[in-house]
């Protein structure tokens, strides 16, 4: 019998040794760190986002040990909401403790729109962001973990999203070049980290206000959850996974769309109809949403992409649809064409700009003017040569003639006559040498300014 018993201890004492140790924390953010590097340019600087709660203090702390190792430049903002009675403490309290560890801090003070139309949490996420992607660090690095990752995939279903929404955050997002080291590590792991190396950190009182619907699922929803279902957290997020590899799919697939219905695609502002006319409804909606967040906008709801989509299509070519995508855009079909239009433009009058070698000039109403040096091709070097070039706005009357084998033209019948939308005739910069008219951009060169061929040329594109 004594000898079964201590047949018994050993093979618990085997089996428990088998057990893998968990990694630290600081190994698990290392790891992440080899892994994106690996598979990304080098990364030589990082910025933390820094709000003075727990989660991004033990980030601070982390990135800061591993600085060194890897020889990374790192620095860390705050954003001051000004939500917070205390709020100016957070700012003294993230100064003394950048300052301790050395790490330059920079504090971005932004005000919330009277009128918020996202919510008091949602224009105070967009301002942070505005403020985080303008940092011209390599990575911009969020303290994001596992039940904030809940968090979201639990507000997104309660709207209703989709398969986008219901994806959450990335851990690793390259268009932003946002980086999540710790959206596979729980809350509890976290607050172990902090006790165990003495942090000190902030408690924001609005995380207590189950008003915030983030708060309430937090503080009522997953701790129910939790108790009854002790994995939830990593089911949740091995389900927003799985969701981010679909939405990856159907990326692909409206590329794909694009590619094969589209012999010329501006993602900047228009699709061709026909593009939209040749697929299945739910083809068509996911290239519309694909186009869209190119384009950086925020995602429409179901019965407003629905309606979007069955007027682009049924629309007359000479029918003036206007839609409201948004505050600032709207869509706009034109012939045969669907453009993503900023509303309320201005026209910019009497403008004179004189050209001094730039590569880029910004325009009076926001576009770009682009200069390109080529051979054979554009307005002819030579005799640019001691003249001024000038881009001026349209004053009405000038004329143009492109093609030696037509006649000269009107420009107002020129754009009657194009494909151009009305709404961006007015704003068409001219490009003016020596006080003639030389090219209008995208339209051609004057047979009097055209380069020969071989012969040094310049482009302007808009």
């Amino acid at each position: 019998m004594a000898s079964t018993k201590k047949l018994l201890s050993r093979k618990v004492k085997a089996s428990t040794s088998k057990i893998p140790k968990q990694p630290s924390l600081l190994n698990v953010v290392d790891r992440a760190f080899v892994s994106l590097t690996e598979s990304h340019k080098k990364i030589k600087s990082m910025t933390v986002a820094l709000s003075g709660g727990i989660d991004s203090v033990v980030l601070l702390h982390l990135l800061y040990k591993l600085q060194k190792t890897h020889r990374i430049t790192l620095n860390a903002i705050h954003v001051h909401h000004g939500l917070s009675k205390h709020a100016d403490k957070w700012v003294k309290f993230c100064e003394k403790l950048c300052r301790d560890l050395s790490v330059p801090l920079d504090v971005n003070y932004v005000k919330l729109p009277q009128k918020k139309s996202l919510g008091i949490e949602g224009e105070a996420r967009r301002l942070r962001y505005e403020k985080l992607l303008q940092s011209k660090s390599d990575l911009v690095v969020l303290a994001h973990h596992a039940d904030d990752q809940a968090e979201t995939f639990l507000l997104q279903l309660i709207r209703g999203a989709g398969v986008k929404g219901l994806s959450s955050m990335a851990h690793f997002d390259d268009t932003r070049k946002l980086w999540r080291p710790l959206l596979n590590t729980s809350r509890i792991d976290i607050e172990k980290y902090a006790k165990q190396h003495k942090l000190k950190w902030i408690e924001d009182e609005s995380n207590r206000n189950v008003d915030f619907d983030r708060n309430f699922i937090r503080s009522k929803v997953l701790p129910i959850l939790k108790n009854r279902f002790n994995h939830i957290i990593k089911v949740i997020s091995r389900s927003s996974t799985h969701l981010a590899e679909a939405q990856n799919l159907l990326d692909d697939l409206a590329k794909l769309d694009l590619k094969n219905y589209l012999k010329s695609v501006n993602y900047n502002y228009k699709i061709k109809v026909n593009t939209l006319n040749k697929l299945s409804h739910s083809r068509a909606k996911n290239v519309l949403r694909y186009w869209l967040e190119m384009n950086n906008q925020l995602m429409p709801s179901k019965d407003l992409l629905d309606e979007l989509l069955r007027q682009v299509l049924t629309a007359k070519k000479d029918a003036e649809l206007k839609i409201k995508l948004s505050k600032a855009f709207e869509i706009r079909r034109y012939k045969d064409e669907v453009y993503l239009v900023q509303k309320n433009q201005k026209t910019h009058k009497n403008y004179e700009i004189i050209w001094n070698g730039e590569p880029e000039i910004l325009l009076p109403n926001g576009t770009k003017l682009k200069f390109k040096k080529v051979k054979g091709k554009g307005i002819s070097l030579e005799k640019i040569k001691d003249k001024n070039l000038i881009i001026s706005n349209r004053k009405g009357g000038e004329s143009f003639k492109p093609d030696s084998k037509r006649p000269t033209k009107k420009i107002k019948q020129m754009l009657q006559e194009s494909d151009l939308p009305p709404w961006e005739r007015e704003n068409l910069p001219l490009i003016f040498v020596g006080g003639e008219l030389a090219s209008v951009p995208n339209f051609g060169v004057d047979v009097k300014f055209q380069a020969k061929p071989k012969e040094a040329g310049l482009e302007v594109i808009l």
